[in-house]
């Protein structure tokens, strides 16, 4: 009996003896939320923050006394119901620095998630067990609409140079996605206001910067309209159309990129891409020709708007300010540059004639009257005079707006004679004088000469 007892005894001793050693080895992944739970959660991805980022804590236990990695790759991304996906530059993860106490990790700059094999880490030589945190972020603009999206990630444990299977983990994903977009309105020089002076150069045009922050995941409008009039003190209004606008500068939307007047009513300034994308553009604001705007001081008020989805909303607004200078130029041009010239005037041939043009420039918007003042009659030097009937003036339209008070065929005479009228709002103006000398026996030989001056004034 005891003999029997004995050889059963050795034989189990044999048997624990020649058990292979991998049967006692733990190789062991785990892979969970930093803040609990069992799923990587985005509960308000923003898309005007800068970014969002959950944490997880990647643990494994090895008793294998081999070298290891732990391999990441991109099940399904993050997807909505609708079936669009956050793009790879939406989704990426790193290592955080020390958060292991051997091996390597070898993801310690942002990389894109994605379905490839990504190593996460590699273990030393050894294969010791070890402890590392990860950060997954999640990075505006979101080119899609807000809504949840789902995704998965795969996480394997694998051996390096060893027959050990590879051990695989698998998380679920979650996002809420809050698409939306904030808008920076300012103009260039850092003024408060679109500010525009007809009277110096450097201001005669102002460019308005629209920075949009966020992609709000749908097309959307940006409209413009004027906040009632532009309006002087005086109670004088500036026509919208006398300012003047046009966009540049924007990639990934569009607008009108020649000048186009300013309306009445509402207008667009900007059309998003389809997915209305982030982007950024100028509006150029520009006076149009002032000559034909009342001089004075302005201001007004533009809103813009942005319109999506059939609502619309006020996302900024800019004070308006014109300085219309004032003009009241009277230009002349005699055909002689200057001078009114009869030569070689005989007896019995034809009447010589000279022409004047006079040019108006003017926004006053008050009457003016242009006038004549002849200081003497034609004289020689031996005080001859022509006689006047034989010196003679005559108006003719140059497409006048205003009144000419001698258009038929009349006398110069000295002293002051009114020769044009404007119109009752003093529009600028244009008209000629034909003056004519007739050469007759009662005018002696010799060179006669006079003085004219012209004058503009108010009435």
């Amino acid at each position: 009996m005891n003999r029997l007892i004995l050889r059963i005894f050795v034989f189990a001793s044999a048997f624990w003896f020649f058990v292979p050693v991998s049967s006692w080895a733990d190789f062991r992944l785990s892979v969970v939320p930093y803040e609990g739970g069992n799923d990587i959660r985005f509960e308000r991805a923003r898309s005007v923050l800068p970014y969002t980022t959950e944490e997880v804590v990647v643990s494994i236990t090895s008793t294998i006394t081999k070298q290891y990695q732990v391999i990441q790759s991109l099940l399904e991304p993050l997807t909505s119901i609708q079936g669009q996906s956050l793009s790879r530059e939406n989704f990426t993860v790193y290592a955080i620095p020390g958060s292991n106490a051997s091996g390597t990790l070898t993801v310690q700059q942002e990389t894109a998630v994605s379905p490839g094999r990504t190593i996460l880490y590699v273990s030393n030589s050894l294969g010791a067990s070890d402890t590392f945190r990860l950060a997954y972020v999640l990075k505006p603009p979101f080119n899609v609409p807000s809504g949840s999206y789902r995704g998965r990630i795969s996480f394997t444990l694998e051996a390096i140079d060893a027959a050990e299977l590879p051990v695989t983990v698998i998380l679920n994903i979650s996002a809420e996605i809050q698409a939306e977009s904030s808008f920076e309105i300012r103009t260039l020089t850092g003024a408060s206001s679109i500010r525009l002076d007809s009277s110096r150069p450097d201001a005669q045009t102002c460019d308005v910067l629209f920075s949009i922050k966020g992609s709000r995941g749908n097309q959307f409008r940006i409209l413009q309209s004027l906040s009632g009039f532009i309006e002087s003190i005086e109670g004088n209004r500036l026509p919208p159309d006398a300012i003047y606008f046009r966009v540049s500068q924007a990639e990934k939307g569009m607008g009108p990129n020649q000048n186009t007047p300013l309306s009445e009513t509402q207008e667009a300034v900007y059309l998003s891409g389809p997915t209305g994308a982030e982007d950024q553009f100028i509006i150029t604001y520009s006076l149009a020709d002032t000559d034909k705007q009342k001089a004075g001081r302005y201001r007004g008020q533009i809103r813009y708007m942005l319109e999506a989805l059939g609502l619309q909303e006020l996302i900024g607004k800019l004070d308006l300010e014109v300085e219309v200078a004032r003009i009241f130029d009277l230009k002349i041009t005699p055909e002689l540059g200057g001078r009114i010239e009869f030569r070689d005037l005989k007896p019995q041939v034809a009447p010589k004639q000279s022409e004047v043009i006079f040019e108006v420039a003017s926004n006053i918007g008050r009457p003016y009257q242009i006038t004549q003042f002849l200081s003497s009659g034609l004289v020689n030097k031996e005080g001859s005079i022509v006689p006047q009937k034989y010196f003679t003036l005559r108006e003719e339209s140059l497409g006048t707006r205003g009144r000419l008070t001698l258009s038929s065929p009349t006398e110069v005479k000295t002293g002051e004679t009114i020769l044009f009228v404007s119109d009752t709002t003093g529009s600028s103006d244009k008209f000629k004088i034909i003056y004519e000398l007739k050469p007759s026996f009662d005018i002696m030989a010799g060179d006669y000469s006079t003085r004219i001056t012209y004058s503009i004034s108010e009435i």
